[in-house]
């Protein structure tokens, strides 16, 4: 068949794909014992030809560490002996990884996911056939409503500096099922073509918690590169396993985090815009709050900005 003057093979007539890098998939831990047995189950059912799995135990009281020597013991373990949080415990995988030369693809996963079958090899497919794209994500959806998604893209207001997840409590069947690029991956389920590393360097560990992962996506972008999204990817999410809904301790993390990314990310001459942009986002995100009777929650989110412009630690 033809199209604008170049002959196009036929869909049935191409040759399969088939992987041409290995896959180190990264998990980080911290008393994940519940969730792990379907993270590894599912993750062991890809198939995937050449896999590595890596668990970074960040300090763990349970069993975790056990249990997975015991069960898996394919299992690569790093014992970090502290709570080095999301982004310590991966870094201290990637030097790891960057010592060996590994030059496969490595997929950031957390730890309370479940990766259906065939969707490895999809996000890496996706990865390895577009050389612009320095990331690939896959389309998250809930694990408990996996017909709903959690994260269909990542957007950033470049203007406004509002970040927020594409999709998310939408229905799938409505969603676009195209590949596209967009602004940010999320850390839950991140995969990094090889030699990224060597040119984006490691995840900035100034980041308590949340806000690695968009930082990390900004840095890619300003080299250059390209994030895409994979809908035919899925992953399913066990959202909020390690801080239980919208506490007053989850608010004031997120908007520590989402300021300290604009003063890292955004020059000087945006700040009067944000200012009221952002202020606008902490007064909204307050009413909500306080419309369900959460006041600790909703002063939790101005408390963190005072925090973080003051450069109060975390403890």
């Amino acid at each position: 068949m033809f199209d604008d003057g170049r002959y196009v093979t036929p869909a049935a007539a191409r040759p399969a794909w088939q992987p041409t890098r290995p896959v180190a998939v990264v998990i980080v831990n911290w008393n994940g014992h519940d969730v792990l047995p379907e993270c590894f189950a599912s993750l062991l059912d890809a198939n995937y030809p050449d896999l590595r799995l890596i668990m970074v135990d960040n300090g763990s009281t349970d069993d975790s560490v056990a249990w997975t020597r015991m069960q898996h013991p394919s299992v690569e373990i790093i014992e970090t002996g502290e709570n080095l949080r999301w982004a310590g415990g991966n870094n201290v995988a990637l030097r790891q990884l960057q010592k060996e030369a590994f030059r496969g693809h490595i997929l950031l996963l957390n730890n309370d996911t479940v990766v259906p079958q065939g969707s490895l090899g999809r996000l890496v497919e996706a990865l390895e056939e577009d050389p612009a794209a320095w990331i690939a994500t896959p389309r998250i959806c809930y694990a408990a409503d996996p017909a709903r998604a959690w994260y269909d893209g990542g957007v950033v207001g470049s203007w406004s500096g509002w970040v927020r997840h594409d999709g998310i409590r939408q229905l799938t069947g409505n969603l676009d099922p195209g590949q596209r690029y967009v602004d940010y991956a999320t850390g839950c389920a991140m995969l990094l073509a090889p030699g990224v590393l060597d040119k984006v360097g490691e995840l900035d560990e100034s980041f308590y918690f949340y806000g690695e992962d968009t930082d990390y996506s900004l840095r890619v972008t300003a080299l250059g590169g390209r994030i895409l999204h994979v809908p035919r990817s899925l992953v399913l999410h066990k959202v909020s396993s390690s801080l239980q809904g919208d506490s007053p301790r989850k608010n004031w993390l997120r908007t520590r985090s989402h300021l300290h990314l604009l003063r890292k990310h955004w020059p000087r001459r945006s700040w009067p815009v944000l200012l009221v942009t952002q202020t606008a986002f902490l007064a909204g995100h307050s009413v909500w709050n306080l419309w369900h009777g959460q006041l600790a929650s909703a002063l939790a989110l101005w408390q963190g900005a005072c925090d973080e412009l003051r450069g109060r630690d975390y403890s």
